[in-house]
This record gives structure tokens, C-alpha cells and sequence, in this order.
């Protein structure tokens, strides 16, 4: 073989995530799809603590950014990501960032993925929080629902950033 295998990128999944996430709004009524650009721009501002990152590992991040919420809040599931040629790692950082169903409890969820997760899927998770924690987002939302949801994030977010250092991670 004199070429690489072809492989998806992150254009490819920004694509998708457009297409499945079509119609669908946030908490605060603004188009799914901005929650998914922001994360995926925070990948790559955490990514910057990964120096010993391969661009193709970088790239895989920013996919499983766009992708994170496909399985859990759209009716396209693993294997249209399967069929769509996304890798192995993006595959499996979407899996970790799913939510089980059942009565596993946020703190638990979060500490599961902090334990067995990859570097990629802790920092994906951590851009998420720190997008869904952002205060122009939480402004635009009942000061109620504000409170809850930053006793729920702050925490997580600290968990995560544990795991991420323990997993080399050199934040800035």
C-alpha cells in the first residue's frame, strides 16, 4: 500500500453532527449545534496541554467533540457512526461520553470516566462542562436552574482535570 488508509476527520464529523443534530435547541433555545463548536473548539485549547499528541490524535478529539451527544440525545446511534468510518478511538470516546441509562448517578458517571476513560474522552468531557458552565450560557438561564447546574458541574469539572493531569496532561 503506498497510501494510508483513508480515515475520517474532524470536517467529517462536524458534518454529521450538523445533519443529526438538525432542529435541535439548548436550555436557552440556541441552535444544538453551537454547544457541539464550542466544544470542539475547547478540545483544542485543552489539546495544547498534550504537546505529545499526533495531529491524528488531536484530530480525533476535536471528532469525538462534535460527536459526544450523537448516541445520547439523537436517534443515529454507534452504528451509523460505525458505517460513516469513524475509527476505533473516536467510536470508543462517544461510548465513554454516553450516559448510561439506569439509576448510575451523574458523580458516578463522572468518576467512572475520570478512572477508565482516555485523556481524549476526559478532555471532551471537560470542554463540555466548561462550555455548559460558561456564564454568558448560564445567564440566559433561570437563576434557579443556574445554581443547580454549577453545583452539579464545578465539581465535575475538578474530577476531571484530576484524571487528565494523572493521564499527562499539562494544563496551561
Amino acid at each position: 500500500m503506498i497510501l494510508p488508509p483513508l480515515r475520517r476527520t474532524a470536517a467529517d464529523a462536524q458534518k454529521v453532527a450538523a445533519i443529526v443534530h438538525a432542529g435541535q435547541t439548548d436550555k436557552a433555545g440556541r441552535p444544538y449545534v453551537e454547544h457541539l463548536a464550542r466544544v470542539a473548539a475547547g478540545v483544542l485549547r485543552l489539546s495544547e496541554g498534550c504537546p505529545f499528541w499526533s495531529d491524528e490524535e488531536r484530530d480525533e478529539a476535536v471528532q469525538a467533540a462534535w460527536l459526544h451527544d450523537v448516541v445520547e440525545d439523537t436517534s443515529f446511534g454507534f452504528a451509523g457512526l460505525a458505517k460513516e468510518g469513524f475509527s476505533d478511538n473516536v467510536l470508543t470516546s462517544v461510548a465513554m461520553l454516553t450516559k448510561p441509562g439506569g439509576t448510575v448517578t451523574y458523580a458516578a458517571w463522572i468518576s467512572n470516566i475520570a478512572k477508565v476513560g482516555t485523556l481524549r474522552g476526559i478532555l471532551v468531557k471537560l470542554a463540555d462542562l466548561e462550555d455548559n458552565s460558561d456564564p454568558e450560557r448560564l445567564a440566559l438561564l433561570p437563576e434557579e436552574t443556574c445554581q443547580r447546574l454549577l453545583r452539579k458541574y464545578e465539581p465535575a469539572k475538578d474530577v476531571l482535570r484530576t484524571a487528565a493531569r494523572a493521564k499527562g496532561w499539562q494544563a496551561a
